[in-house]
């Protein structure tokens, strides 16, 4: 014969079944949030490869522009050193006529006597 269960009995029963079906939905969700955590991660250091790389290039330009930039100021220092040396060219034919010009009127004045 089989025992007759009371109430109680049955409830508990019931109450264990609850519980365990419970922890498989807590396992599962865990597991559901460890691989979420663990997407997440990758994504993290997918894209943080990604500015890696883009910092890399990006001071690699800086450099090529900072050596552009340098050649770019030699060469105006070279501009404004040649335009310094025609001024001062100028400056010394400018002279040189005015004592022309002064010597070409002294043997006119000479010449004239």
């Amino acid at each position: 014969m089989t025992k007759g269960l009371s109430t109680r009995e049955l409830l508990r029963g019931e109450h264990r079944l609850q519980l365990d079906r419970g922890r498989w939905r807590g396992g599962l969700l865990l597991l559901l949030l460890l691989a979420c955590i663990g997407l997440a991660f990758f994504l993290h250091l997918r894209q943080d490869a990604r500015q890696w790389g883009e910092l890399d290039e990006l001071a690699a330009e800086n450099r090529q522009l900072k050596a552009r930039l340098a050649q770019l100021d030699m060469q105006q220092r070279e501009a404004e050193a040649a335009q310094a040396q025609l001024v001062r060219r100028n400056g010394d034919l400018a002279a040189q006529v005015k004592k022309l010009k002064t010597d070409l009127a002294f043997f006119r004045q000479q010449q004239e006597r």
